[in-house]
């Protein structure tokens, strides 16, 4: 859950409207007495000048980003994702304001995304901003042809860089480029549905599924919880397939049918998805897993897609599901993303046996005991409750410990995967 607050001065500090919970409940809901409820986030609105004060400004730390690229590129430390964004989408007369000013602040930030780019399958926008970098290192003398880096002036160039740069790791950069720029190939073409690398599951209600268009070469499994007619997809698509499901446990019973019914035809690679997925999730994020498997440069077998995440922690309720679901005594703490949006390769999705997922689907639809009941008063939806619980445990069940790596922390994923953005957080630009 988390709170918004409106702060108008930055003295003080004085909260002038708390109140709304960004969470699945209603508006206006709130937990019964004796029932376990925290908040994860606080949101503030900072509105210094409507006091008379000064604007709160950005600070853009060019050593900082320096010394983490340093640690990135030779001591396997965190890719500075979030300040390399902000700095490539600045607007042009600022960046050749950086360029005169701190040349290696905006070179540099431009090869990383490029690094982040070629991670994700998009070798065109990646050899674009190398070529850009290549050109601001030559005064724009050189241009280069897309996959030819190796025949032109790049030892040249390099060796320029570490003298106009120092200390900016150019060369590291350029060399981890053409390590990875001989894996683009040309993007998986759909000749059968029974060939897709990708399933894409959708629980629905009434949402617009417009959306989907781009995902011409994957499986659609759409789960209708509100009526097939209800659920419309674009009409090019040709590898859908709609199931009438109960309005129950909003996602997770879509998402455990859809286990028990396809246990023996899975693709490689599977996304769990809502409705409306990016409400909870950056569509940078979703579009870039799917180009990488299309690419072929795609190999984590689980991948949480959403921006906010929980606090860690447990609860009763949380430790009796464990336990009756994986009779198994239940971890002391649990810890991973807001409202159940993944990607999981197809090993993980088999290493659990398929009656395990039909229990999940009996947990789900009522049919199987549990110690907690749900807090009507606060959400009456028909199971959620249940539903809210597995956001908590899904990715245990997938095969990744109970607390869960955060992404920008977990080294196994695909450079344009280890970043977590949220409302606030640089750059919010990215969840568009």
């Amino acid at each position: 859950m988390a709170k918004t607050y409106v702060v108008k001065s930055a003295i003080s500090l004085l909260l002038l409207a708390c109140g709304r919970a960004l969470a699945e409940a209603p508006a206006g809901a709130v937990p019964s007495t004796g029932t376990e409820a925290w908040y994860a986030d606080y949101e503030l609105n900072l509105r210094p000048e409507d006091a008379g004060a000064s604007a709160i400004p950005w600070r853009l730390s060019a050593w900082q980003f320096q010394e983490d690229l340093a640690n990135f590129y030779h001591y396997n430390g965190r890719p500075p994702l979030n300040p390399a964004y902000f700095t490539v989408m600045l607007p042009d007369a600022i960046q050749m304001q950086i360029l005169q000013e701190c040349p290696g602040l905006l070179i540099s930030a431009a090869m990383l995304i490029a690094q982040v780019r070629l991670s994700a399958g998009d070798c065109s926008q990646a050899m674009a901003l190398l070529q850009q970098t290549f050109q601001w290192l030559s005064d724009g003398q050189t241009a280069l042809q897309p996959f030819a880096l190796k025949e032109h002036r790049i030892t040249e160039i390099v060796m320029k860089a570490a003298v106009m740069l120092p200390g900016w790791n150019v060369e590291a950069a350029v060399q981890r480029f053409l390590e990875k720029e001989s894996s683009c190939s040309p993007a998986h073409v759909l000749k059968s549905c029974e060939d897709a690398k990708l399933d894409i599951v959708v629980a629905v209600c009434r949402e617009d599924l417009s959306w989907l268009a781009s995902f011409t070469t994957a499986r659609i499994w759409i789960y209708a919880k509100c009526g097939l007619e209800a659920a419309q997809h674009p009409e090019h698509l040709l590898c859908v397939t709609k199931e009438d499901l109960p309005n129950l446990a909003m996602e997770s019973l879509a998402y455990a049918t859809h286990l028990e019914r396809r246990y023996d035809s899975f693709a490689d690679y599977t996304f769990f998805l809502q409705g409306a997925p990016f409400e909870h999730a950056s569509p940078r994020l979703v579009q870039d897993a799917a180009s990488a498997i299309q690419a072929g440069h795609y190999s984590v077998p689980f991948l949480h897609l959403n921006s906010r995440r929980f606090l860690a922690g447990s609860s009763f309720c949380l430790r009796d599901l464990y336990s009756r679901l994986l009779d198994a005594p239940a971890p002391e703490v649990f810890g991973s993303y807001c409202c159940s949006q993944f990607l999981v390769r197809r090993d993980r999705l088999l290493a659990r046996p398929q009656a395990l997922y039909a229990r999940i689907v009996a947990i789900l639809s009522g049919d199987f005991p549990l110690a907690c009941a749900q807090d009507v008063k606060y959400d009456p939806r028909p199971r959620i409750a249940v539903s809210a619980l597995f956001e908590h445990l899904w990715h245990v069940v997938l095969g990744e410990p109970p607390l869960l790596t955060p992404r920008r922390s977990n080294q196994r994923l695909p450079l344009f995967a280890q970043i977590d953005i949220t409302e606030g957080a640089l750059p919010d630009a990215l969840k568009e």
